[in-house]
C-alpha cells in the first residue's frame, strides 16, 4: 500500500533536507540527500500546480454564472483557455 503524502509533510521533509545539506556532510550522503531534495521540489511543484488550476476553475465560475463545474484529474488540460 502506497503511503500518502501532503504538501506541508513534503515541505516539512525538504525543509530538514536543505538544513542537513547546509552542514558538514559526506559527498555521498550529500548527493543522496540532493536527489530526495529534487524529488522534493517535484512533488511540491505537482501538489502547486493542481491547487493553481483549482483556483483556476473557481476563477472563472465567479463570473457571475451559477453552473456548477466539478473538477477532476482529466480537466486540468482543459482548463488552460
Amino acid at each position: 500500500m502506497a503511503k500518502t503524502v501532503d504538501f506541508e509533510t513534503s515541505l516539512k521533509e525538504l525543509e530538514q533536507v536543505v538544513s542537513e545539506l547546509d552542514g558538514e556532510i559526506k559527498l555521498e550522503r550529500a548527493l543522496n540527500l540532493f536527489e530526495r531534495g529534487m524529488e522534493l521540489s517535484t512533488q511540491l511543484e505537482s501538489f502547486l500546480k493542481v491547487a493553481e488550476q483549482k483556483v483556476e476553475i473557481l476563477r472563472r465560475q465567479a463570473d457571475g454564472s451559477h453552473t456548477a463545474e466539478s473538477f477532476d484529474e482529466k480537466n486540468l488540460d482543459s482548463s488552460s483557455d
